[in-house]
């Protein structure tokens, strides 16, 4: 089985849900290509204009693979070029991590995929895309319901690469989020004024990702400290140096309805606790591993992060518990989901129940 893999882009997003787990797979000697996103990848096409002013493909070169596997498509050509590929038997499978239908209008993507984008995106060509694709996969459950209502799809979950737990975590007696209020515009808003009342007993916090919108989201009094983002490769590692627990607010809001498991994984992962608003995900990893506390009021954050932090021994067991979890997480031991789900398009494309 040949496999043609292309992310939607080259940090998180195509890493996590594309890159990293198809280079398990090529490790182990899959036929797979993974083509990084640049002005110069894609498909070669030949188009033509329709009296409405859009555009109608006309012709295309077929990529040399039994399965495609795109991430976010999110334009009408997509939609277009999906189809035809189908037509020749090209197995195509949609990959979606995130409810694109749901964007908060302040989230930095929102007008990107807002319907009339001069750029021609739309969460509605990929609602179209994955209506038209072999098979969807999807970071959550919740997410299949909302792109793949048609049954033909399953869920992947998120995972880490195995370095992630080498890396050594020693105390910094900081509490903190690893984020930013450009793509998380009103998740930090659920703390109320936990951080502030926690600053004030004595308890130190900062952020990795920038300091942009902190002061209002978080209702601080005072300016706490913060690190600009950091490249993907050295996201992981630099969170061990910011802080002991990891905060993972999430708002009650039908976006967030469908959010993964990822920011809490990554902290377990590299050695620190974490507290999670109790969103769907969060709740079955907190089940299934035992590990994490979870916060939906503003005072029960104040007393979750408190505990963490002023209780070394229940902090350091938290630690413990959750990398030993984390050793069946990675994509060392899961990548073989994605081959799985690949082999499944490609049944079913050719006729297989």
């Amino acid at each position: 089985m040949r496999v043609t893999v292309m992310p939607a882009d080259p940090w998180a997003c195509g890493h996590y849900r594309m890159a990293w787990p198809s280079d398990v797979l090529k490790a182990q000697g899959h036929d797979i290509t993974v083509v990084t996103p640049t002005e110069k990848t894609g498909f070669r096409v030949r188009v033509g204009m329709r009296v409405d002013g859009t555009q109608e493909l006309l012709d295309m070169e077929m990529p040399e693979a039994d399965v495609v596997v795109i991430q976010r498509p999110a334009k009408d050509m997509m939609v277009q070029m999906i189809k035809r590929m189908r037509e020749v038997g090209i197995a195509v499978v949609v990959e979606i991590d995130d409810d694109l239908t749901n964007l908060h209008p302040d989230n930095i993507a929102y007008y990107t995929y807002r319907p009339g984008n001069p750029g021609g995106l739309s969460w509605r060509h990929t609602v179209e895309a994955c209506k038209a694709a072999t098979y969807v996969t999807t970071s959550t459950s919740r997410l299949q319901r909302v792109f793949a209502p048609h049954g033909r799809g399953c869920v992947l979950d998120n995972y880490v690469p195995e370095i992630y737990l080498t890396f050594e975590h020693q105390d910094t007696g900081f509490f903190g989020w690893a984020g930013t209020t450009k793509s998380h515009p009103d998740d930090l808003q659920v703390t109320g004024h936990a951080v502030s009342i926690l600053m004030n007993q004595g308890l130190q916090f900062q952020v990795l990702g920038g300091s942009y919108g902190l002061d209002s989201a978080l209702r601080l009094q005072r300016p706490v400290p913060t690190m600009p983002a950091v490249p993907l490769q050295a996201w992981a590692s630099t969170m061990t140096q910011c802080f002991d627990v990891s905060m993972c607010p999430l708002s009650n809001s039908a976006f967030n309805a469908s959010k993964s498991r990822l920011k809490a994984i990554e902290a377990m992962a590299v050695g620190l606790a974490w507290v999670a608003s109790p969103r769907e995900e969060y709740r079955r990893l907190h089940r299934e591993s035992g590990v994490g506390l979870l916060a939906d009021t503003p005072k029960r954050w104040v007393r979750a992060i408190k505990e963490l932090m002023t209780n070394d021994s229940l902090r350091h067991e938290q630690v413990e518990a959750g990398r030993e979890y984390m050793k069946t997480q990675t994509y060392q031991a899961n990548a073989w989901r994605w081959l799985e789900a690949w082999e499944t398009a490609l049944k079913i494309q050719r006729g297989g129940a």
